[in-house]
């Protein structure tokens, strides 16, 4: 199901309960008014025809001169029932139950086919709700309601109590619902299908405003190809939930953006990189072609070269693990005091020019490959020999902090701002003119140093410093 589909669906199901349960709430309340507006009219009908009654009695059953209201023609019981049908909005006699007695003559009256007497009889005269009033006397009078059943049908009543007479009036409840329900009926024949219709709109309306953002966004999004990055979604004029998701959008596109700019540099520079030996190797080779005489190919010059491409293309391949998370580790305790002592006195034997200060403490052990380390601590020494002003000295300074090993690496140099220090991690980097010095590398070594360190779970960075001495710090984990 397409997503404005689903919510087009829900929005016409919710809109409907809702209406649904407005109408069942409203109905409930109706009824609830239309009840206790029955029992006021029965309180009131009821004495009503107990005065009726009691005047009949007096008039000796010709209360024409009484009321004047009823026709000569008309019998004064079934104006009476007429009557009280108009006013309890009841369609049938058979609906209506009466009843009057009075202390001196008896039962004044009573409704035909039931015997109400026997009814009244049955009911409990603990009503559910007493209305007193008072009667022309002065004296208090109580109407007393109830609700009972009868013929399957549910009835409300009401017991009215005077000094003189007493009586009983009841109403079928469901022939006054029964027009509440026909009128309800006729109401919800125009209601319906203009409530389907609201329904229809409203649902319409929160879809298309639902949807028009995430329409933006597909549009903004379209504009986005892989040769231009650079497009960024507006977050002006956006609801607060869709900042959050443009937001999450354009920062995933900038981090897209900086790994191809990287991937495109990188290739660049390892083409360059790679394109100097190469060159190197063809122009021998094609030289001792063109004099056909192999005993002019330089075959320690070749030597090196296809070295250097080795050295180069391992780096490579182990940074382009260290990119994808994939970087092999055989793990093992390695000492690195020991390792630290056998490179430094290879050191020592390569410069006798280089001073080196060691002060590198015992048993140093931690948990990695002993290939990779060997080459992390490696590297860092080697870029020590090269670009270090030996005379003045190198720092070697290795030590246990906390659960970590701490190896700080320390020598002069010429003059580094804080720039060129910055990039100096960037891969085939390698600084400034004046630092190269016309000496030999790939600029992959603190790059390569530093994915090694960070896959044992360690870091190298570093420490800042004048700009004549230039400081490492690489840190790995003691093994537990």
């Amino acid at each position: 199901m397409k997503f404005r589909t689903r919510i087009f669906s829900i929005s016409i199901l919710t809109v409907s309960a809702v209406l649904a349960v407005i109408v069942s709430l409203s109905w409930s309340r109706i009824m609830k008014v239309e009840l206790e507006q029955l029992d006021a009219r029965l309180c009131m009908e009821e004495k009503r025809i107990m005065d009726f009654n009691l005047r009949k009695e007096r008039r000796g059953n010709n209360p024409l001169s009484a009321f004047p209201m009823v026709s000569k023609a008309a019998n004064a019981d079934d104006w009476l029932i007429n009557d009280l049908m108009q006013k309890l909005r009841i369609s049938s006699a058979s609906q209506l139950m009466i009843f009057v007695e009075s202390n001196e003559s008896g039962v004044l009256t009573q409704s035909e086919g039931v015997d109400v007497q026997a009814v009244i009889s049955t009911l409990n005269n603990e009503s559910e709700e007493q209305l007193a009033s008072t009667d022309r006397n002065g004296a208090t009078v109580l109407c007393q309601l109830v609700f009972f059943e009868h013929n399957k049908n549910q009835w409300r009543g009401s017991f009215f109590h005077t000094a003189q007479a007493q009586s009983f009036i009841a109403v079928d409840v469901s022939a006054t619902t029964n027009q509440l329900k026909s009128t309800l009926r006729e109401a919800l024949v125009v209601v319906i299908p203009f409530s389907v219709l609201l329904c229809v709109l409203g649902a319409w309306f929160i879809t298309s405003n639902t949807i028009r953002p995430i329409n933006r966004l597909q549009t903004s999004m379209n504009m986005v190809t892989k040769k231009d990055l650079s497009h960024r979604l507006p977050e002006h004029k956006t609801d607060e939930e869709f900042k959050l998701l443009i937001a999450a959008y354009n920062t995933m596109l900038e981090r897209l953006e900086d790994s191809f700019q990287q991937i495109s540099r990188f290739t660049a520079d390892a083409a360059h990189e790679l394109k100097t030996p190469l060159t190197v190797l063809r122009g021998k080779l094609e030289q001792a072609v063109i004099n056909e005489n192999a005993e002019q190919l330089d075959l320690n010059a070749i030597l090196d070269e296809v070295g250097h491409l080795s050295a180069i293309t391992r780096k490579l391949l182990l940074l382009s693990q260290a990119d994808a998370g994939s970087m092999a580790l055989h793990l093992e305790a390695i000492n690195i005091t020991d390792l630290l002592d056998e490179l430094t006195a290879d050191m020592e034997l390569l410069s006798d020019e280089l001073v080196l200060h060691c002060a590198i403490e015992q048993a140093l052990i931690t948990q990695g490959d002993t290939v990779l380390l060997k080459q992390l601590l490696n590297n860092l020494l080697v870029n020590v020999m090269r670009y270090s002003l030996h005379e003045k000295g190198v720092t070697i300074q290795a030590k246990q902090n906390g659960s970590q090993i701490e190896v700080l690496i320390s020598n002069f140099c010429l003059p580094m701002s804080d720039a060129v220090r910055v990039q100096l991690f960037e891969r085939f980097y390698r600084g400034e003119p004046e630092h190269m010095q016309g000496l030999s590398g790939s600029g992959l070594g603190l790059s390569l140093a530093r994915e090694i360190a960070r896959a044992h779970d360690g870091d190298l960075i570093i420490e800042a410093s004048d700009k004549e001495l230039f400081t490492l710090r690489l840190s790995l984990p003691i093994a537990k």
